[in-house]
């Protein structure tokens, strides 16, 4: 009697786990964000400088996920793409050369179902946003920004697929109101993130749907255990923010939201982190197309709720797109080789060759600080130029030269300026460069000895400019960057000079690069003695 009692519990246990494994639907959500317009191949020079391996961008993306839409087509599972914002760039000639175009091409062939735009994108696409939304085959969604004209963000939306009601919506960084550009964000109004987002999830709530998605331009911080320490702080004081939120905040303080998909920062989570009060899922892939997130939730639809998640990889949300695990799609490949074709933009076509490698240093010069003041000489015809360390962000090694290495090396869109200033204003330039702990400044057209044991004020003790002693009185023409024109970096001299004294180019920094490798490859860049330390 035991053992039958023991085998009609059994074969209940089966029967109600066959039929909640019924009710239980696979979600294959995969998502980006930061993309920065990088869909193309490239070299993951993160990973091995020398010899990097091959990532297919967008082309091994489209293999995995048509893999999936083939298994779901047959087992009624559901598939999911979504963009978490910047998915354009100041930088690239795709975007620039079609106006953003070219990326709402691509992303309505890969099927995105929805995205958020991002600070940058604004910065970008400010005013064409509406030719852009009507090209687009998907919504872009932002609940917290506003425009008295016809608005081209919708604050959700709702995707129903295989008996699952879907509700998605996006919320951008109010802090897209102070970028420079401000000609680009003229007409829109950015509300404070929190009310925006609570008052949408209700609206969502209202609308019975199953799943709530947040696609959140809001970032994810470097050290989720840290800042949650902090965020708790805030509780215990009850100081709470209704705008400026991070991802994490956004989570913490909304309830309702099921997954959230960040973008913003660059820094991407193997793990989701879990709000432990909203038990939301908060995922960030890293930036630049070089890896594509995905996770498959299982939606228990009897009691409206995941269940459990798991991942494509062996343990992370994120896959690396590496072509030797994900060979590329070759219909998606040739498709982002027309664009490419069509706006004239080949980030893979090779600028020049280098015989040494081109090492960037944070002090005194090195190979690649020179070439960049070099090449900042003869666009300008300047007597002297200096731009700061951290424009370049890469080092590059012996062999070809890509455009997008330089891209990669030169991220910033940094004008090429020349000012007309005395002999006795560029020396005291130099001495701001080396107050306190700073390392100076990249430097071409001349040498520079400083002390660094001297005070303050005192330390340079000998510049010369195209061999001969500087002149105080002497009038020069100094080339730099715009940002570092504009007073920023230390040169705040700089700023309370009139327009008289400035010559704006048509050139950025990054395009006097590449112009210099052109015409002097194979390059030998050595160290000079043009900075040198006593």
């Amino acid at each position: 009697m035991f053992k039958r009692l023991n085998l009609f519990l059994l074969l209940i246990f089966f029967a109600v786990e066959v039929l909640s494994a019924q009710n239980v639907k696979k979600i294959y959500l995969f998502f980006t964000n930061d993309l920065h317009a990088r869909i193309g191949h490239q070299k993951a020079r993160f990973l091995n400088p020398n010899f990097p391996p091959s990532l297919g961008g967008g082309a091994s993306a489209t293999t995995i996920i048509k893999s999936f839409k083939a298994k779901a087509q047959q087992s009624g599972d559901i598939v999911l793409l979504f963009d978490s914002g910047d998915f354009l760039s100041r930088t690239s000639d795709l975007v620039k050369n079609s106006g953003g175009r070219a990326m709402i091409e691509y992303m309505n062939q890969m099927g995105y179902l929805a995205a958020v735009p991002g600070v940058e994108d604004f910065q970008v696409a400010g005013q064409r946003w509406d030719d852009l939304a009507s090209l687009a085959a998907f919504p872009l969604l932002a609940c917290n920004v506003k425009r008295e004209s016809d608005n081209p963000f919708k604050p959700y939306a709702i995707i129903d697929q295989n008996g699952l009601k879907i509700g998605v919506f996006g919320v951008l960084s109010q802090t897209v109101q102070y970028i420079d550009e401000s000609e680009q964000i003229e007409g829109y109004q950015f509300l404070p993130e929190l009310p925006a987002a609570r008052k949408t999830v209700q609206k969502l709530k209202q609308e019975d749907c199953d799943l709530i998605i947040a696609l959140a331009h809001l970032g994810l911080p470097y050290d989720a255990e840290e800042d949650y320490q902090l965020l708790k702080e805030q509780d215990r004081q009850n100081l709470k923010k209704t705008s400026f939120l991070t991802s994490m905040e956004l989570a913490h303080y909304v309830d309702g939201i099921d997954v959230l998909l960040s973008g913003r920062m660059h820094r991407g989570y193997d793990q989701p982190w879990e709000d432990p009060l909203t038990h939301t899922l908060c995922f960030q892939n890293y930036a630049r197309g070089s890896n594509l997130g995905a996770v498959v939730l299982h939606y228990d639809n009897v009691h409206k709720a995941i269940v459990k998640y798991e991942y494509l990889s062996e343990k992370s949300a994120m896959l690396l797109l590496t072509e030797d695990e994900f060979w590329p799609d070759p219909e998606m490949a040739h498709f982002i080789d027309s664009l490419q074709t069509v706006y004239h933009a080949d980030p893979d076509s090779v600028l020049g060759y280098t015989l040494n490698a081109l090492v960037r240093s944070s002090q005194g010069e090195s190979p690649f600080n020179n070439l960049m003041c070099d090449a900042m000489l003869e666009a300008t015809g300047a007597d002297f130029a200096f731009n700061s360390y951290n424009s370049l962000r890469q080092n590059i090694p012996i062999g070809p030269i890509t455009r997008l290495d330089i891209v990669d090396a030169l991220p910033f869109a940094n004008q090429l300026v020349v000012i007309k200033i005395t002999g006795k204003m560029l020396k005291d330039l130099m001495e701001r460069s080396v107050v306190g702990n700073f390392m100076g400044v990249a430097i071409g057209g001349g040498k520079v000895v400083y002390d660094p044991r001297k005070p303050n004020g005192r330390r340079i003790v000998e510049v010369a400019i195209g061999g001969k002693p500087l002149d105080p009185q002497k009038m020069y023409r100094v080339a730099t960057s715009s940002y570092l024109a504009q007073g920023n970096g230390g040169m705040t001299p700089l700023s309370f000079l009139d327009d008289q004294f400035f010559e704006y180019t048509t050139l950025s920094v990054r395009d006097a690069v590449m112009q210099y490798i052109k015409r002097h490859s194979p390059l030998k860049i050595t160290e000079d003695g043009r900075w040198v330390r006593k």
